[in-house]
This record gives C-alpha cells, sequence and structure tokens, in this order.
C-alpha cells in the first residue's frame, strides 16, 4: 500500500499514524507526507517512524516535495488541507471584515460569507488534486477531512471520477452526550441521521429496539441546557427534531445569525469568531499542542497512546475502502436515492456501507420537511459556491453568497464579496469586480 498524507503536517495525522499502525493489514505502507510547510511535515514524519517502532507497523514514511510524486501509484490519500493561514490570520482577515457589515460570524469554516470565502479559495486547490489523482493514481481513495466537507467532496465528485468520501467527529460526540443524558451505554443507541456537514439531522434515536427519542426531547426541555446549545434546544423545540453539531455551527445556517447588530449582541452566549482568536483561545491550544508533538517526536516525552479508535477511524476506513470487508460507518458521500426528497447527486452526511465499492449511503427514506426545507437550501447554495470555485466566476460567488442566510439582500452580497476580495489580499482575485 501506498497512502497519502495531504496538509500532512496537520495534527490531525498523529491520529491517523496510530491508526495505520494498529491495523495490521496496513503494516508495510509506505506513507507519503505533502504539504507547503515542511518543518511541520518533518515532525509528523518523525513522529510517525517512533509510533510505526512502537507497534512494529514496519511503515516506511517519505517526504514529497511535488503534489505529482507524492499521488503517483497511490492507493489511498487522506487530506486533512486548511486555508484559514498562520495563525488563523486569513480566516481572522474574512471574520473582521463582514462585522464591518454587520455580519458576525461564530464559526465560519462551512457556511456564511468566511466559510463561502475559505470554499472559494480551497475548492480550487482540491479539484487540483483530484486531476493529478485521475492521471497518476485514478483508483486512489480521497478521504477528506478539511472544510466546507461537503461543497469539497461534491466537487472532487463533481468534477473528476476520483471517489471521495468525508469525514467528520460530530455524530458520535452527540451519540456520547445522548448516552449520558439518557444514563445507557453510547454502544447500545441506534440512530438515524441524514442532512450535510454541520447541519445534521437526528432522525431516530432507539436503545435496544426501543423508541427514546421523545425521552431525549423531554431530559432536553426539562433540564439546564449546558452552554453551546441553547439554539440547539430551540430548534428542537420547533421542529421536533435535534441537529447536531452545536450552536456555533447550526446558528450560521439560519437567520438567527443576524440577530445581532454587535460583537457585544450575539445571541445565546456565543462568541464571535475574532474574538475567539484574538482571546488566544485558538492559538493557545495549537500553541500548545504543537509543542507536545514536537516533543513526541523528538521522544523527550512518551507516545500519546489512546485507549480505543477516533470517530474517524481512518486504519478501519482505509482497510475497508481497499481490502474490505464492509463496515456501517456515518460519512459524508453522495445521496443516491438514500434521501428520497434531496436531490441524488447531493453530498450527504448519514450512515453509509464504506467497502471496495466506495461509501454506499444507507436508505433512509423521506427526510421531514421542516427539515428538508433547511437542507435543501444550503444544498443548492453549495452547488453555486462549487461552480464558482470552480470557474472562478463572480457572478456565481454572489449568487451563493445571495443565498446564504446571513445575506438580508442582493446588494449586501455584492458589499460583501467586494470586502472579502480586499481583505484576502490577492487569495480572492478571481472574484474581483471588473473595472469598467
Amino acid at each position: 500500500m501506498k497512502i497519502v498524507f495531504l496538509g500532512a503536517g496537520s495534527h490531525f495525522f498523529e491520529s491517523v499514524l496510530l491508526e495505520i499502525s494498529q491495523t495490521e493489514t496496513l503494516h508495510g505502507s509506505e506513507i507519503c507526507l505533502y504539504d507547503i510547510n515542511r518543518e511541520r511535515m518533518e515532525v509528523i514524519r518523525a513522529l510517525g517512524g517512533r509510533i510505526s517502532d512502537h507497534f512494529k507497523a514496519g511503515l516506511r514514511l517519505r517526504v514529497a516535495s511535488e503534489l505529482a510524486d507524492a499521488l503517483d501509484g497511490a492507493d489511498a490519500a487522506v487530506s486533512s488541507i486548511g486555508v484559514h493561514g498562520p495563525g488563523f490570520a486569513w480566516h481572522r482577515l474574512d471574520v473582521e471584515a463582514v462585522a464591518q457589515l454587520g455580519i458576525m460570524q461564530t464559526t465560519g469554516d462551512t457556511v456564511g460569507p468566511s466559510g463561502i470565502s475559505q470554499g472559494l479559495r480551497i475548492i480550487p486547490i482540491y479539484l487540483e488534486i483530484a486531476a493529478e489523482m485521475e492521471k497518476r493514481c485514478p483508483d486512489c481513495v480521497l478521504l477528506n477531512h478539511s472544510n466546507p466537507m461537503g461543497a469539497i467532496c461534491r466537487a472532487v465528485g463533481k468534477y473528476s471520477k476520483i471517489t471521495c468520501v468525508g469525514y467528520c467527529h460530530n455524530v458520535a460526540g452527540a451519540m456520547l452526550t445522548f448516552s449520558k443524558m439518557l444514563e445507557v451505554p453510547a454502544s447500545d443507541l441506534d440512530f438515524t441521521v441524514a442532512g450535510i456537514n454541520h447541519m445534521v439531522w437526528l432522525l431516530s434515536l432507539r436503545h435496544r429496539g426501543a423508541d427514546v427519542y421523545p425521552l431525549l426531547r423531554q431530559r432536553m426541555m426539562e433540564r439546564e441546557m449546558e452552554h453551546g446549545r441553547h439554539f440547539t434546544r430551540e430548534l428542537l423545540e420547533l421542529t421536533d427534531l435535534y441537529m447536531i453539531g452545536g450552536d456555533r455551527h447550526i446558528i450560521e445556517f439560519f437567520p438567527h445569525a443576524r440577530v445581532a447588530d454587535s460583537v457585544e449582541t450575539i445571541p445565546y452566549g456565543l462568541k464571535w469568531r475574532s474574538h475567539m482568536i484574538a482571546e488566544g483561545k485558538l492559538t493557545e491550544e495549537l500553541t500548545k499542542e504543537a509543542s507536545e508533538l514536537r516533543a513526541r517526536a523528538e521522544g523527550s516525552v512518551p507516545l500519546l497512546l489512546p485507549e480505543g479508535q477516533t470517530p474517524e477511524a481512518m486504519g478501519r476506513q482505509i482497510r475497508a475502502l481497499k481490502f474490505g470487508p464492509d463496515l456501517l460507518h456515518v460519512v459524508n458521500t453522495r445521496n443516491d436515492g438514500a434521501v428520497s426528497n434531496l436531490p441524488p447527486w447531493a453530498v450527504v452526511e448519514l450512515k453509509a456501507v464504506v467497502g471496495m465499492h466506495g461509501a454506499r449511503a444507507v436508505s433512509v427514506g423521506e427526510m421531514p420537511p421542516q427539515a428538508a426545507r433547511w437542507t435543501l437550501a444550503q444544498i443548492y447554495a453549495n452547488e453555486l459556491l462549487i461552480e464558482a470555485a470552480a470557474e472562478g466566476s463572480r457572478k456565481k460567488a454572489l449568487q451563493a453568497l445571495a443565498s446564504d442566510p446571513m445575506i438580508r439582500d442582493f446588494r449586501e452580497a455584492q458589499q460583501v464579496l467586494d470586502a472579502l476580495v480586499v481583505a484576502q489580499q490577492g487569495r480572492l482575485d478571481p472574484f474581483r469586480k471588473a473595472e469598467r
């Protein structure tokens, strides 16, 4: 096996290396690392060597300086590419630029002006990767961990023949929350979910065959909700459906995100994204993680050996996709009729059978109309975003923004796009307004 890490300096790859090293079928694989940040990539390479030695996995790690070399003859590629910039600097430019226009983002990696800016900048990178894969490893599977997850996976499927499957940990985390609220083991819960990444609806919940969704709803309504789930509860009360993802993600899919007229009046106790960065929470965590990661790579501290698999379970996923047997997992993949009232071509997050055929969505049936209304709107907004990014089309970028729940009118869409273009200092030049 040749397994490629794209964006290989990402801390995410520590868990990927741990899981590959504990998957016997993948022992002896070549792990090829590719990243524009050579220093961070070398840390992951050194750490991978220690992990491989610990598990006697016989992994052969090397660094590639060219994308073509990295992908040549690859069997699987795992991606964790970001366009937030050093210390979230580029991300912060988006957030602060649109705040001047009255738009206060709380996350900004999937939806809203900042999410759209991120999509416009990252989708062309993934299309370049997919084109290179078609030439050098057409049977290679791309396992994506980047955001905006659904838009990236759809773009790869729309413009190439490469199999792309997206992975997120939110549903697995939600099941742990439900198990605590219901006082039952998470492993005893069976569920049906469907939606798009960061906007996933819980459609059914059972414990040993018994419907426990009404009990979950009752307990959520009766108890004091923890911070970050107040809007989630309000949505549950109105729609009778729980949305997975947490307030700071899901509020941005709804007009409620425009209630605030300043960063001080953001509702539900949520924080402005730029304040989160400025306060150091995000950058301090990354700095601490980077320092600890380097120490493990150098061998000055013991390896971090978790007891179980992460929700993404990359080792098992790669094994299933390339060798089988099939496994059931929540992924982002093509709908193909699984949710009958969503387009077959749409990328949805739901249970799928993952195997040598790719990831085949498990049938859900019709999504309730109160869920389908919001989900469909975002699917088609994403389609405009994807086409704008692929074509470098200002018109379609404006259409994508005009479809976004945070944008109030068409004139504002133009103001926002122009503000993003200026803020990104050349990184959004294809979308710059033509001079007359």
